[in-house]
């Protein structure tokens, strides 16, 4: 499929396009943690070392800013009603102590203008939903994250005799994703064995002029045996003493998706033709050059075509066969998204998804970035998604965004999934918040898109 090119918006905006979730969660709240590429830093060597994380309370900075400001807008305005006539100084004090009551109280760990803004942000992509009709030729697995935000758009590009590549974009970037395998058996005694390097995807957001957006990990998993079997069945007690001793899944995908925006490097673009072939042939570059280094260090990676691509996004969001079939079949298919406050449904399943408010300490007496995946997405649950975000930070820093998604069949075992994730996570010192009312921009922030603005 083809997709025209749209005028960027003046701000920044979500993948949804929502007002008011003009930022992804993780951005807004300041959540991202940063990595220095210095030589002294274990990120910066080729094994496969974690970039260093500065866990940072989230929003903590700008909350205090924002109380500061209203509290001088307060004192200010009660000294203005002081000077001009004191006789103004009653309703000059109700303003104020409005004022501060909006600096002070905070609702479910926001500030109360946010946790407004998120209110409203919900309402109104509620009736954008309820308004949305999807075009009659959209590919029943893509129709999901085309619901979250209506102007995705596959693409399949083919440069000389080689293989077509698939892209996703919304007109304002680019997306190709290459799926990691490892050489080693899918049955390993340590769950952690040959992790990922974050320093070749790190090292893959400039390349030969290229400047890439972001680079997104994302890690779907399912586990074994399924959580809705009996302990009992057949199933469950042949599984239980291999699982036990390896701790395997029944699934583990890996995808890696490189993320451009061509406002970023317009030479790059313009040198290799400018307009969204251009911008293909960098992403493409991109692609290659990550899938050529991983290669080097032991895995199998694959540039995805346009179906394998779009097949990677419907098995991220865990769509229902069933429900695909049928879309298939429908003249006018209908709607098979649903957003609350807590959940985001697809289909037949519930999706929760959370943000990482604050990391652990990673490397030295504290356990690996690979050890905290593994342990964050072994939650018995339909699935878990783990989504790391490398982007670019200040003074030549990266940085770092986390989201985790659970899925559950039903409103009791995602509700019973959320519990066994944030005991999990408690008892490892790691803070997730669960994104209220802003589960449509953390499903896109998990879906592997190349991670959200």
């Amino acid at each position: 499929m083809a997709s025209a090119t749209r005028t960027r918006p003046a701000g920044n905006r979500g993948p949804s396009g929502a007002p008011g979730a003009g930022e992804p969660p993780a951005s807004r709240r300041g959540s991202r943690s940063s990595s220095r590429r210095s030589s002294g830093d274990p990120a910066g060597s080729g094994g496969p070392a974690a970039p260093r994380l500065n866990g940072r309370a989230g929003h903590f900075g700008s909350f205090r800013l924002q109380q500061f400001v209203l509290i001088e807008i307060a004192a200010a305005l009660l000294l203005a009603a002081w000077v001009i006539e004191p006789l103004l100084l009653a309703p000059a004090g109700v303003l104020a102590a409005l004022l501060v009551v909006l600096a002070v109280v905070r609702r479910h760990r926001r500030s109360l203008p946010e946790w407004l803004g998120t209110v409203f942000a919900l309402r109104a992509r509620t009736r954008r939903a309820a308004a949305l009709v999807l075009p009659p030729d959209t590919e029943p697995g893509l129709a999901p994250a085309v619901e979250c935000d209506p102007a995705l758009r596959t693409y399949s590009f083919s440069d000389r005799d080689r293989r077509p590549v698939g892209m996703i974009g919304d007109g304002t970037f680019v997306t190709a994703l290459v799926q990691v395998e490892s050489d080693a058996t899918a049955l390993r005694p340590d769950r952690s064995a040959h992790p990922l390097p974050l320093t070749l995807v790190r090292d893959v957001l400039e390349v030969d002029g290229i400047r890439l957006e972001s680079a997104q990990i994302v890690q779907h998993t399912q586990p074994a045996p399924a959580p809705h079997l009996p302990q009992q069945s057949v199933a469950a007690r042949n599984y239980a003493p291999l699982q036990a001793q390896t701790g395997s899944p029944a699934l583990r995908i890996t995808w890696i998706a490189l993320k451009l925006d061509p406002e970023l490097c317009p030479e790059a673009v313009q040198a290799r033709g400018g307009g969204i072939v251009g911008a293909q042939k960098c992403v493409v570059r991109a692609a290659d050059q990550l899938a050529s280094r991983l290669t080097g260090a032991g895995f199998r990676a694959t540039v995805l075509t346009e179906q394998e691509l779009t097949s990677a996004i419907a098995t991220s969001a865990c769509v229902s066969p069933l429900a695909m079939a049928q879309a298939s079949r429908a003249e006018t298919p209908g709607r098979r998204t649903e957003e609350t406050s807590r959940t985001w449904r697809c289909d037949d399943r519930r999706h929760t998804t959370y943000w990482v408010g604050r990391w652990p300490q990673l490397g030295g007496g504290g356990a690996s970035m690979p050890q905290l995946v593994a342990l964050l997405t072994s939650i018995p649950a339909l699935a878990t998604t783990f989504s790391l975000t490398l982007g670019h930070g200040d003074r030549s820093e990266v940085s770092v965004t986390g989201h985790i998604r659970i899925t559950g069949r039903s409103d009791e075992e995602l509700l019973g999934a959320r519990h066994e994730l944030e005991r999990t996570a408690r008892g490892v010192k790691t803070a997730l918040v669960r994104l209220d009312r802003e589960q449509l921009p953390g499903v896109l922030a998990t879906l592997p898109l190349g991670g959200t603005r």
